[in-house]
This record gives C-alpha cells, structure tokens and sequence, in this order.
C-alpha cells in the first residue's frame, strides 16, 4: 500500500527502483477523517506530508482570531507537498491542515527524509519540485491578499473560474476570498447595478464585459 501511495504523487513516479524502495522502508500511511484536523497552526512538527487522495484546506489565524484561508492541497492537483519546512528539523507549524474529505496522507519523518535527500539525488530533485509547487502557491496568495483589494478579488475569480463560482455556495467563495459574505453580496449587487454582470435563465451569472473585468484586477 505504501509503495502504491508513494507512486501516486506525481514527483516520485520517476525514482529508481532503490529510491523508491528506501523511501518505503521510512514512510507511513494517515488516514484523516472528514472534517477532522490533521495538524493545528502552532504545533510541532516532525514530518513531511504529502497528500495521497482526498482535499485538504490549509488557514491560520489573523490578530483578530479569524480564520484566513490560504490554500487547498487536492489528490487532483500534481503539487502534494502539505507544509513547507526551511531544514530538515522540527519546527513550529504556522497553519492549520483542515481535512474536508476523508483524506490519505504520506509521512516521512523529517530527520529520516534528511537522510535520503543526501543519499538519492532523485529523491532529491522530487522533493525539490514539490518545493517549487507549494512556493508558487504562497506566492499567489500574497499577491493576491496584498495587491488586489475586495472587489478586485471578486472581479479575478468571476473572470478566471466562472464555472466554480456558480457552482459552489457563496460562503465558500467568499472565505477562499478572504471577505465577509456581506462584502460580497455588496460587491456582487454593484456589479449587477453597473451591468457587469447579469443571470441567464438558469440563475447563473454570467459576464457583460470580460475585458472590463480584466481592468479592474489588473489582467
């Protein structure tokens, strides 16, 4: 079972039968249940995670103890690296890993995978690709958060993923958002007085002006 969980995260499926086989011995398998929370945000942390099948939402706390969502890791996605770590010791987690399905998890103690990543030059370079995955997503959500302010954020997310956002409830888009649900039925009731936007007949909403969108966010 483990060597199949290991062969379903896209970086590992090119390491040498040796590689594959060290990473077996020191691996271990965490099934999450649904709901449930894998690791808390301030907590210490002393593995590697990587994300086998199921979705995972990662968010920390604000000064005001609100919740701030930064990212899902989905078994859908290549990228399934779940934390990040500067060296291969234990460290204080900075965010909570929220399971919203019943999720598998990969862990490879940090000391061990130390080992390996000095020993196997492709577990070497896996490890760094799923670096440069997680590292592109921070990056966006800093972008983001800091650049784009509330009805920048609304107009981004109506102009690249239309479909999912007539697809899920509002609540959920405006926590991916970062915004209070009333800003964005605000937003989305301006939006509606300028006629950037409107609803076809089956209630979806649909785009006037794509290119005035991309104005607004800056595309």
């Amino acid at each position: 079972m483990k060597i199949d969980a290991i062969n379903s995260i896209k970086s590992f499926k090119s390491l040498g039968r040796e590689s594959l086989e060290a990473l077996n011995k020191v691996a271990k398998i965490k099934v999450v249940d649904k709901d449930s929370i894998l690791y808390y945000e301030g907590e210490k942390i002393e593995c590697a995670y990587f994300l086998v099948d199921g979705l995972l939402e990662l968010y920390k706390m604000d000064q005001n103890n609100n919740e701030l969502f930064l990212c899902y890791v989905s078994s859908e996605e290549d990228a399934r690296l779940i934390n990040c770590f500067g060296n291969f010791e234990p460290y204080i987690a900075s965010a909570s890993v929220h399971s919203l399905r019943t999720s598998t998890i990969l862990l490879l103690e940090l000391h061990l995978l130390a080992d390996l990543v000095s020993e196997y030059l492709d577990i070497s370079n896996a490890l760094l690709r799923e670096f440069m995955g997680k590292n592109i997503v921070f990056k966006n959500f800093i972008n983001f958060k800091e650049i784009y302010d509330s009805t920048a954020r609304v107009a981004y997310i109506l102009r690249t993923q239309l479909d999912y956002f007539n697809k899920v409830q509002r609540q959920t888009i405006a926590r991916e958002l970062n915004i209070k649900i009333e800003t964005l039925s605000r937003i989305l009731q301006k939006m509606f007085q300028q006629g950037l936007i409107y609803k076809n007949n089956k209630g979806e909403i649909c785009l006037s002006n794509k290119a005035e969108f991309e104005r607004i966010y800056g595309g």
